[in-house]
């Protein structure tokens, strides 16, 4: 996990959380990407969106849905 922040931040770390975990964390960055206040913080989340989802695929063979900023 992130040294400071307690969330994942890597392949390894991701692997460690459960299929529940993992869809908890990119329904709450794609919510921040819509509704999150400056362009900055909306376009953080939405990168790790796409990686999250890039990560499940990868973990759990679920595709991916294809995202555009």
């Amino acid at each position: 996990m992130g040294k400071r922040s307690g969330v994942a931040d890597s392949g390894e770390d991701l692997a460690k959380l459960t299929l529940d975990q993992i869809n908890h964390d990119i329904e709450r960055c794609a919510y921040w990407a819509e509704a999150g206040g400056s362009s900055q913080g909306r376009k953080s989340f939405f990168k790790r969106l796409v990686w999250l989802e890039a990560e499940r695929e990868r973990l759990h063979d679920i595709p991916a849905p294809k995202r555009r900023f």
